[in-house]
């Protein structure tokens, strides 16, 4: 047969997935430092959406969770230091709130 087929460990090995995908994991932390630095710097938490924070800390402790289960490092990794960057986020508004 003149087909060529990878299978998809060949084709993540191929364009180094795992690189890739610990990329996006450690993007996603960072995504909300900037975020965390500003209610540092000014104090100010208004029109912040508590619930939404909430919603991604327990999103976040699930896939967390999922990796360490799974033996999964990235998930486990990013997913848990998204979730306490989230939690001090959470901690930061109830305070500021108060």
């Amino acid at each position: 047969d003149w087909r060529c087929y990878l299978t998809r460990e060949e084709v993540g090995k191929a364009i180094r997935w795992d690189s890739i995908i610990w990329t996006a994991g450690l993007v996603n932390v960072g995504a909300m430092l900037p975020q965390l630095y500003q209610i540092f710097t000014t104090r100010n938490v208004e029109g912040l959406s508590l619930g939404m924070f909430v919603t991604y800390f327990f999103i976040q402790v699930a896939f967390s969770l999922q990796g360490f289960f799974r033996r999964d490092k990235m998930l486990m990794v990013c997913l848990g230091l998204s979730a306490v960057v989230s939690a001090i986020i959470i901690g930061l508004v109830l305070y500021l709130r108060g």
